[in-house]
């Protein structure tokens, strides 16, 4: 069921992996960030342009945060190669925690925390399985390193 799908993989061609790498973490966090602050300020422009009196966006924000937590891990796990859900899991972990703090500030309390409490584990959840994803992603890179043009 799960054959050519990379969990773990524990050795590297000449010696041992080297487990985590903080470049593709950054990568990961940067990602998650950024694809998130798009999808709001793209409903805040939706705001400004239509002239509607009442907008109704918590939904859409909720799943652009789920996206966010998604991509950033599918983007650790492809630039590190593996342990993907390792890295995954460290993204999903800090992007949880800040995403916690602001709802806290935001709300004005840990009171506002406990109606999404069913959205931090899915960010976790989401976000170790954009690294598994992002590991088994199809290499179009390495395709095109094999490649050599006919000679005439």
């Amino acid at each position: 069921m799960l054959r050519g799908v990379t969990l773990v993989s524990w050795n590297h061609q000449g010696g041992r992996a080297r487990m985590f790498k903080f470049s593709a973490f950054w990568g990961g966090i940067i990602w998650a960030f950024t694809s998130t602050a798009f999808i709001c300020a793209a409903l805040v422009l939706w705001a400004f342009i239509t002239g509607g009196e009442v907008y109704h966006f918590s939904g859409i924000c909720t799943a652009g945060i789920l996206l966010g937590a998604f991509l950033g891990g599918a983007v650790s796990g492809r630039v590190a190669g593996s342990p993907g859900w390792l890295h995954g899991a460290a993204v999903g972990i800090v992007y949880c925690l800040a995403i916690i703090a602001f709802f806290t500030a935001w709300g004005g309390g840990f009171s506002a925390l406990t109606a999404r409490v069913l959205l931090y584990p899915a960010l976790f959840v989401l976000a170790v399985t954009g690294g598994i994803v992002g590991v088994n992603l199809p290499a179009a890179g390495r395709i095109r390193e094999k490649y050599r043009p006919p000679l005439r």
